[in-house]
């Protein structure tokens, strides 16, 4: 409860920046936008259930194409770790052995800033991107592994906080939703039973500009 709350505040805060100045105030025309960021993620539904909440790392760019307006693409690890339901455990492998899920991302999206004062700027973004659940089960000194790629849509709020010119501290919340599908040897399939795999990602990290 305390996540989803602090969730709705960081959207309602950045929500509420967006409104207060034009877009048009930020300039961020032909120049190039490098950021890592780090946090977690918040799962929904019966992925909460069964894997429970996780660990981020992002890599991501931006190149504008406007003076407020953006390409981004960003590549993310969202890590759950282990499965928590031994009995899915068991009719998955056979055993009673570990199941660690974690997905990689690779997204596209269209990126709107806006400036308030000389150091906030709030963004808004939305795209879609291929999902890639890895799934991973230890024996000892190696590990079997499998993949199951998806097709999926997220959108995201932000919110830059500049130090110098170039330089600048980020917090970022997304949503995504991935499409999974009812393959019954999909792993994510197999553990939800959900044809679609929900989660929030709630981050901060840094960013570089040029230009």
């Amino acid at each position: 409860m305390k996540r989803t709350q602090l969730l709705a505040a960081l959207i309602f805060l950045s929500c509420a920046a967006s409104l207060a100045s034009p877009l048009a105030a930020q300039n961020i025309q032909g120049r190039e936008i490098f950021g890592v960021r780090l946090g977690g993620i918040v799962t929904q539904g019966a992925l909460a259930e069964k894997f429970g909440d996780g660990s981020e790392i992002e890599l991501h760019f931006i190149h504008g194409l406007t003076p407020w307006l953006g390409i981004d693409v960003s590549l993310s690890s969202h890590n759950l770790g282990p499965s928590k339901d031994r009995d899915m455990n068991i009719l998955f492998t056979g055993m009673n052995r570990d199941v660690n899920l974690q997905i990689f991302s690779v997204t596209g999206a269209v990126i709107a800033l806006t400036t308030i004062g000389k150091r906030f700027t709030p963004t808004i973004e939305a795209g879609t991107g291929l999902y890639s659940a890895n799934t991973t089960l230890p024996q000892g000194f190696y590990e079997a592994s499998k993949t199951d790629n998806h097709f999926g849509l997220y959108g995201g709020i932000g919110l830059l906080i500049r130090i110098t010119n170039s330089f600048s501290a980020n917090a970022n919340a997304k949503y995504h939703h991935v499409f999974v599908g009812t393959d019954p040897e999909d792993t994510i399939y197999f553990y939800t039973n959900e044809n679609a795999a929900r989660f929030f990602q709630i981050t901060v990290g840094v960013m570089f500009a040029t230009g």
